[in-house]
């Protein structure tokens, strides 16, 4: 691992994972596998704002939302000397991506095709949103030291099978992964 993501980037994303419950970082942690582990926590909270969402009956679009994360990141990411599109490049398919989960987990929950969690709902903006926030800080950091990665398909595949081995779907794990792609270099 690099000495300066080791100094300034671990500590800051260890933070955003302890605080989901998430603190399983390494010394030999590449900052490849902490961005798909991030993704994966993101990932995690999407089912939490799903629930939160189905029970409240709100749609799962909420435009304004996505269009403040989107600027508030690129003006994050600014100040890290990453460039709008960079950052773009990174939020936009996790924004898809945590949609196309809260509508797959809302469907199998109306047509009881897939088992209701069990606990009450977090509330959307005082707990969940919150440690959404952390983490997509902790994203875009490590993303600072990736965005100028010459990704390639295998980066891309073996992020997808990381996101569908925690149980998500290939629509999904797709649409997460896409940033890792060799697309996103260009």
């Amino acid at each position: 691992m690099h000495p300066w993501l080791k100094r300034v980037i671990l500590p800051l994303v260890l933070v955003a994972l302890q605080t989901i419950g998430l603190s399983r970082l390494h010394a030999d942690d590449r900052p490849e596998d902490l961005l798909v582990r991030l993704i994966i926590a993101r990932l995690d909270l999407s089912r939490e704002v799903a629930w939160s969402k189905f029970s409240r009956h709100a749609k799962v679009s909420d435009p304004e939302r996505e269009a403040m994360v989107l600027a508030g990141m690129r003006s994050e990411g600014e100040k890290l000397g990453i460039t709008g599109d960079q950052v773009f490049l990174l939020f936009k398919p996790q924004i898809i991506a945590s949609c196309r989960l809260q509508e797959e987990l809302i469907a199998g929950w109306a047509s009881a095709s897939i088992p209701r969690p069990l606990t009450a709902p977090k509330d959307l903006q005082r707990e969940i949103r919150p440690d959404l926030d952390k983490v997509d800080t902790a994203l875009l950091r490590v993303w600072r030291v990736l965005s100028g990665k010459k990704w390639d398909r295998s980066d891309f595949y073996a992020a997808q099978a990381l996101i569908e081995q925690r149980g998500f779907s290939p629509d999904v794990a797709k649409i997460a992964a896409r940033p890792l792609g060799p697309r996103a270099s260009r």
